[in-house]
C-alpha cells in the first residue's frame, strides 16, 4: 500500500487544532488531490494513533537467498551464481540484484564478531598449504613449487617447506620434517580438506574419512588427525594468516637460479617470521616453543623412515643441467625438458628416468659440473654443430678445464 504521510500529519494536524470539529473529507481530499476514502482512511488510523501500513514488495531474490549463501561459500563469483540460477532455478531477476544480494550479505558477515579460539601448550597445529606458486628464475624460466605451512596453537610458532607435489608421501614427509623442527609432536592436528589424506571432506553435517594409510602414519607419529568444515577458512584461522605471510616470498621471482634456491628463502622466512614479534600473543614464536615442548609429544622420528623414498624430481634445462643443493650438474641432452628422478644416497646421488637407471654423481663444491660425453653432446646440439668433431672435442676439453679451475 502507499503511503502518503502528507495526509496523514494533515489531518493529524486538524484534529489537533480544531478537536471539536469533524475533518472534511471531501474538502481535504480535493485540496491534496487525492480520493475522499483515501482520507477518511487516514482519519481512522489518525483517531487510533495507529501506524500506517507499510507496503511490502516481493524481492526478486526470494526463494533462492538459501541457493545463493550455499553458492556463495564455494567462493564462485556473483556472474557465475547468476548465470548457475538462470539456468537451473529459473530465475528472472538482474545480475545486478544478485550482485547486491550478495555484497549486503559480506558486508553482514564482515561485522559479525570472530571467536577467537586459544589452545593450550602442545594441544594443537594447524596445517595448510600456500599452492601452485610460480617463480621467474634469473634465465626466464618457470618454476612451479608449493608451500607446506604448519603453525603450533600456542606459541604459533610456524614451520615451512617448499615441494614440488602434494601427494600423500610428500605431506608425511613434511610433518615428519616439522616434528624435528619443533621438537616433539602436537597431540592433535587441523587439516583442510586435502584430497591426499581425506577420503570424504566433512561439512556441516558429516564427519570426515582420512586416508587408511595417513590413519597409520598418524597413529605412528602419536598425533590426532582432525579437519575443518569445508568452505569455512575461519575455523583454522591461525594458518590462513602465516599463508598470507607467503606473500613476501614473491618478491624474489626473478632472483633464483634453480628450486634450491626457493628452498634456501624459505628457510630465511622461516626463521624470520619465528624470530620476529606476533602481533597475536605480543611474544616471538620461539620463545613461547620453549614453554611449549614440554607438552608436545616426544616420538622417536626414526620408525618414520620407512615411509619416504629420498627421491626428488627436477626438470633438465635447456643446457641439459639438473639443479641439485644449489650445484648443477650435467645429464645426456636426449632428457632436455623431461622430468628426472633424484635418489639421494648421502656422499652422491642417483639420477633415473621412468625407472631407468641414467648416472650416479658424487656430490661437488663447484657450481658448475659436466660429464665429458655430456658436454661433447651438448656442444654438437649447440651452435657449435657445424664443426667437426675434432674441432668440437677440442673446444669442449678447453671449456672443461676452465669449469674445472671455477
Amino acid at each position: 500500500m502507499n503511503q502518503r504521510k502528507d495526509i496523514l500529519e494533515r489531518v493529524k494536524h486538524i484534529m489537533k487544532e480544531q478537536p471539536e470539529l469533524k475533518v472534511n473529507c471531501s474538502k481535504l481530499a480535493r485540496q491534496l488531490n487525492c480520493d475522499r476514502r483515501t482520507v477518511s482512511r487516514y482519519v481512522e488510523i489518525a483517531k487510533k494513533g495507529e501506524k500506517p501500513p507499510q507496503r511490502t514488495y516481493q524481492k526478486q531474490t526470494d526463494g533462492f537467498e538459501h541457493i545463493i549463501e550455499e553458492k556463495v561459500k564455494t567462493t564462485a563469483p556473483a556472474i557465475a551464481i547468476y548465470h548457475y540460477l538462470a539456468k537451473e532455478h529459473g530465475y528472472t531477476g538482474s545480475y545486478s540484484t544478485i550482485k547486491r544480494y550478495i555484497h549486503n550479505m559480506n558486508i553482514e558477515k564482515q561485522n559479525n564478531a570472530v571467536i577467537r579460539f586459544e589452545t593450550n601448550p602442545g594441544i594443537q597445529a594447524q596445517v595448510d598449504w600456500k599452492e601452485s606458486l610460480k617463480f621467474k628464475t634469473k634465465d626466464g624460466e618457470t618454476i612451479k613449487f608449493n608451500v607446506f605451512l604448519l603453525i603450533l596453537g600456542f606459541s604459533r610458532t610456524k614451520f615451512l617447506m617448499v615441494t614440488e607435489t602434494r601427494d600423500l608421501q610428500q605431506v608425511e614427509l613434511c610433518l615428519a620434517c616439522a616434528f624435528k623442527y619443533l621438537g616433539g609432536v602436537p597431540h592433535e592436528i587441523l587439516f583442510d580438506n586435502m584430497r591426499s589424506i581425506i577420503d570424504k571432506a566433512r561439512t556441516q553435517y558429516s564427519e570426515p574419512v582420512f586416508n587408511e594409510n595417513f590413519k597409520v602414519f598418524a597413529e605412528d607419529c602419536g598425533f590426532v588427525p582432525k579437519a575443518c568444515v569445508a568452505y569455512r577458512p575461519e575455523t583454522k584461522g591461525k594458518v590462513e594468516v602465516t599463508a598470507k605471510l607467503m606473500n613476501r616470498l614473491k618478491v624474489y621471482s626473478g632472483d633464483v637460479t634453480c628450486f634450491d634456491d626457493i628452498k634456501r628463502i624459505a628457510n630465511d622466512l622461516n626463521y624470520e617470521i619465528n624470530s620476529s614479534v606476533c602481533q597475536a600473543t605480543g611474544r616471538k614464536p620461539f620463545d613461547l616453543l620453549e614453554l611449549e615442548k614440554p607438552f608436545l609429544i616426544k616420538t622417536n622420528l626414526d620408525i618414520l623412515t620407512g615411509y619416504f623414498v629420498d627421491t626428488v624430481k627436477r626438470k633438465v634445462s635447456a643446457e641439459s643441467m639438473i639443479s641439485y643443493e644449489g650445484r648443477k650438474y650435467s645429464v645426456p641432452p636426449q632428457y632436455i625438458g623431461k622430468k628426472i628422478d633424484i635418489s639421494d644416497t648421502g656422499s652422491g646421488f642417483d639420477i633415473s628416468f621412468n625407472n631407468h637407471f641414467v648416472r650416479h654423481w658424487e656430490k661437488s663444491d663447484k657450481m658448475m659440473n659436466f660429464n665429458h660425453s655430456d658436454y661433447i653432446e651438448i656442444a654438437r646440439r649447440s651452435s657449435l654443430k657445424r664443426l667437426d668433431d675434432d674441432e668440437i672435442k677440442q673446444i669442449a676439453e678447453r671449456n672443461l678445464e676452465i669449469y674445472d679451475k671455477l
